[in-house]
């Protein structure tokens, strides 16, 4: 049986795919109407995307057939820090409040992964054109596929007992008995969901702020709407007891990181002079109290 969380990662992959038909259309592209932003210095999709993308996908599929099926050994247990104390406040407090949490967690999911990819790339296409939409598809391909894909090799690299599985090993109960065959009892850090999760929204926040593919104040109401389900999906995971605070402050990071890295730090940085501006610079005369001399002086 594939494990659900596995299984959304590559439905994801396929919905990129999908969406993706059209961003090379032949139709010309329509004009690009306000409120779009491109700044001259930006730079568009290229090979490094499509070998990023490529890395992250094939790890993802490598994981699917060979990783996956097994459990990974138990290197981590127990809390730190304050893991124990936001436990406790959080952790449902029946099995039916937990199945309740880890349902919404997963619509919580499918919304912040989603968005950009279901919502925006379609919408982008249809009105800024398929040049746009090519370059947001690429951003979120390669986000997305890495986010996974490196999710997933720390998750087995670590090892990481899942919080009700501490309890059981804690009460006296050997490995076999607390793991079981549950291959995901040791797959704990980081939190796959808040990873991903937040890969979605910080791309769809730097998308629109940077863009400004809907137009103000939308863009602004659409980054704190995703930054709110994020929040929120990450609380429930703990509500789950399916992770420790310090999981879901781990994925958070990780999804910062490739969310932030892949838009800004790969494409959407840098500002370019106007046309207009010009830099003139000429020697002047200087009369100083102890002689003269010779100075620069420059338009901007």
């Amino acid at each position: 049986m594939v494990n659900p969380m596995l299984a959304g990662r590559l439905t994801l992959i396929g919905a990129l795919v999908v969406v993706s038909s059209p961003a090379r259309a032949d139709d010309p592209p329509p004009p690009a109407p306000t409120p779009l932003r491109w700044d001259p210095a930006w730079t568009h999709a290229g090979p490094l995307d499509y070998t990023l993308a490529g890395v992250g996908i094939g790890g993802l599929l490598f994981e699917a057939a060979f990783l996956e099926p097994l459990q990974p050994p138990l290197r981590w247990t127990g809390p730190i820090l304050f893991d124990r104390a936001v436990r406790d406040v959080l952790r449902g407090s029946t099995p039916a409040v937990r199945q309740v949490a880890t349902t919404t967690s997963w619509a919580l999911l499918g919304v912040d992964a989603g968005y950009p990819v279901v919502i925006d790339l379609p919408y982008v296409w249809r009105r800024y054109g398929s040049d746009v939409a090519w370059d947001l598809f690429w951003q979120d391909a390669t986000a997305l596929s890495l986010v996974s894909a490196v999710d997933m090799a720390l998750r087995d690299l670590v090892g990481r007992a899942r919080p009700f599985v501490s309890d059981c090993l804690a009460a006296g109960g050997s490995q076999t008995q607390c793991l079981g065959d549950n291959n995901e009892a040791t797959r704990a850090f980081p939190g796959g969901h808040v990873a991903i999760g937040t890969t979605g929204t910080v791309l769809v926040c730097m998308q629109h702020l940077s863009m400004r593919l809907y137009g103000s104040p939308w863009d602004e109401g659409i980054c704190a709407a995703a930054i709110t389900a994020d929040a929120a999906m990450g609380t429930l995971r703990i509500v789950t007891d399916n992770h420790w605070a310090s999981d879901v402050l781990a994925g958070g990071a990780l999804g910062v990181a490739i969310g932030y890295g892949v838009p800004v730090l790969m494409h959407l940085h840098g500002h370019a002079m106007p046309a207009t501006s010009a830099v003139v610079m000429a020697p002047v005369p200087l009369a100083l109290g102890h002689g003269a001399g010779l100075g620069v002086a420059g338009a901007f």
